[in-house]
């Protein structure tokens, strides 16, 4: 007796279909399905009905697309640069070595170079999930294994928080007719740098957001979400010592939508509702609190 196979089951809050994608890039789904045909620039999978279905990468690679279409580059021409900035395992592991050599050195100047390169040829999402989380992740594993790393992280963080700080200003400012996003951390956290990508991410999708930095008071926190009224606000916990529960209740008491980020409220449990743990999930919420097509 055969049996059959389950039908697939997709995430639909990952997922777009043509007609979103359109929407969100103010283009037709005959103009997206023409760049599929001619360029390879498609859909990453179908759905069990053979629904097209794009995901964060294909739609990163279609604002490209569309933004280097407006510019006035040909088709063509703008699908083949689009294309070329997909990092290939193998590209990963030669930039994360490349990358990770620089940081044991301490060789600043070279790093800086690697991560401006990394940042505007591939993006800042290719860029992060890629290559740079991947060191840093292989970095804190020498770390707890007792190596001398401490200087190469170091080293690492600073150069690709000042790198994101450069991507980022690369970017022109939305114009202010959208509520803002606004990220903050916890008073006591000192490890920013997920929030950095997301808020460079953001300033690359042209949405509003404000990112108020590490270490700030949870007075201030308050009292600038209650005057800008963002969409959403995103609260950054990276370790179980930094998740500020009392602030994260403060805010949803003053109607502010609020959301904890990060690895840090984990322990906090139910208290805090479901965490957005990891660059899609903040994405998606933030998708579904300003009405953008984002993961």
């Amino acid at each position: 007796m055969t049996t059959r196979p389950e039908p697939e089951v997709i995430d639909r809050a990952s997922w777009w279909t043509t007609g979103q994608v359109a929407t969100a890039l103010g283009v037709s789904p005959v103009l997206l399905r023409a760049w599929d045909g001619r360029y390879g620039l498609g859909p990453a999978r179908r759905g069990p009905g053979g629904q097209r279905l794009y995901g964060p990468r294909e739609l990163q690679r279609l604002r490209r697309m569309s933004a280097l279409v407006n510019q006035g580059v040909r088709a063509g021409t703008a699908a083949g640069l689009v294309l070329s900035e997909a990092v290939s395992p193998a590209q990963s592991r030669l930039l994360a070595d490349e990358i990770d050599q620089a940081a044991a050195a301490v060789d600043l100047p070279t790093l800086a170079g690697l991560l401006d390169d990394l940042l505007a040829g591939h993006g800042t999402i290719a860029a992060w999930v890629d290559v740079l989380a991947p060191v840093l992740r292989r970095q804190g594993e020498r770390w707890q294994a007792g190596e001398s790393a401490f200087a190469a992280e170091w080293a690492l963080a600073g150069a690709v928080s000042a790198a994101l700080e450069r991507q980022a200003g690369r970017v022109p400012l939305p114009p202010p007719r959208d509520r803002p996003v606004l990220l903050a951390c916890c008073a006591t956290e000192r490890h920013p740098l997920p929030l950095q990508v997301l808020f460079t991410v953001l300033r690359e999708a042209g949405i509003p957001v404000v990112f108020l930095g590490e270490m700030v008071a949870p007075g201030v926190v308050v009292r600038t979400a209650v005057r800008l009224d963002p969409a959403l606000v995103l609260l950054w916990s990276m370790t179980p010592y930094t998740a500020d529960a009392p602030l994260l209740a403060e805010l949803a008491r003053r109607d502010v939508p609020v959301r904890a980020a990060g690895p840090g409220w984990n322990s906090v449990g139910g208290r805090v509702g479901p965490v957005l743990d990891g660059l899609r999930g903040a994405l998606r919420a933030v998708s579904a609190h300003t009405g953008r097509a984002w993961p």
